[in-house]
């Protein structure tokens, strides 16, 4: 089999045209914030192991395409310059799936040009532990279900590990399936329990060192419990099912524009901030767009209040991350989190 076949199988995979049909490899792609596929999924296709192409021969092949590219890492490809998805019209059966195009296709024959999908995405699966430090102002007191509820009411996480002593706890998130754009809000925003405001920083170096030592039996024992739970369709796997259909059942109506789920509508803000340069003012339909997000922020009037334009830049506080900019008419300007706008869609929606 040469490159050249290879590689065209590759972009059909990655087209248009098959990403408005293939739910499995437009769900991957969108949960990854960069918008790539591992090529692990690629080899597991079927037409892709009757042709006994190797991890090598497929980096190889990409490097070929116009049209896809691959990951600094090459373990990984996506639509070139991360293009936007298409709308995915799908239905489950294994009768007719509809496409763009209005063209019937067996769901058959889509489910062999794919790998299979587990039914629910394990979320304890080879958990890599990304361990924060939690600190309540002196004198009060908390207890380590009030932070489990604040962190899923104020952030939407939720922890499989969660602790809190006289002064300080801690809890711990996959290291993997967290955005630095969620460490970001955490370590800026914190939880806030009753009136009090409690600070949360990621924990490294000595406090690391010392939280395994004090912790890490407790620690280990409460992610077997959490991952045996999940692996025999226990309360875990049962609230995460819940959590997933229900987020997948609601449509979400923004702008004017119907999506599919909310991580759909965070892929969208995802892009134009990994298109944009720096500093240049945004045109539309992304001026009108922001506009509209930002009706869920807290500080909405301020940030909108003398609005001129809006651009993308390095965040003041984190110079590694990237976001958007309210510029004044003034000449000044205000950052603002659109996963934090967003966070306010949700709970509006009662997501």
């Amino acid at each position: 089999m040469s490159l050249e076949e290879i590689k065209k199988q590759v972009e059909y995979y990655l087209s248009d045209k098959n990403l408005s049909q293939d739910e499995f490899f437009h769900k991957q792609i969108i949960q990854n914030q960069d918008g790539y596929l591992q090529l692990q999924f690629i080899l597991k296709c079927n037409k892709v192991k009757q042709m006994k192409v190797t991890q090598e021969q497929l980096v190889e092949a990409i490097k070929l395409s116009t049209e896809v590219e691959l990951s600094p890492d090459q373990t990984s490809v996506r639509r070139l310059n991360n293009k936007p998805l298409p709308e995915l019209i799908i239905t489950h059966t294994n009768k007719k799936v509809k496409t763009n195009s209005g063209e019937g296709v067996a769901a058959q024959q889509q489910q062999e040009e794919k790998p299979q999908e587990e039914p629910i995405d394990n979320p304890y699966h080879n958990f890599e532990p990304l361990i924060f430090t939690v600190k309540a102002p002196a004198g009060v007191a908390v207890s380590w279900s009030q932070i489990t509820e604040a962190l899923m009411k104020q952030h939407n996480i939720s922890s499989p590990y969660v602790r809190y002593g006289k002064t300080e706890g801690n809890f711990a998130l996959s290291k993997p399936r967290t955005p630095e754009d969620n460490i970001v809000r955490l370590t800026s925003e914190g939880i806030k329990i009753g009136e009090h405001q409690l600070q949360i920083q990621v924990t490294n170096g000595e406090d690391l060192t010392q939280f395994w030592a004090h912790h890490g039996k407790h620690y280990e024992t409460i992610i077997k419990r959490a991952k045996e739970t999940f692996a025999h369709g226990g309360a875990g796997k049962g609230a995460f099912k819940k959590y997933e259909q229900k987020k997948q059942k609601k449509d979400i109506v923004f702008h004017n524009q119907k999506y599919r789920d909310i991580s759909q509508l965070k892929n969208i803000f995802k892009t134009i901030l990994a298109r944009s340069e720096n500093n240049t003012p945004l045109k539309e339909p992304y001026h009108s767009m922001l506009v509209s997000l930002l009706q869920y922020h807290d500080k909405k009037d301020q940030k909108l209040n003398g609005l001129k334009h809006f651009t993308v830049g390095q965040h003041p506080d984190h110079a590694e991350t990237r976001c958007f900019f309210a510029v004044k008419e003034d000449g000044s300007s205000e950052d603002f989190s659109s996963l934090k706008c967003i966070k306010n869609l949700e709970t509006s929606l009662g997501l």
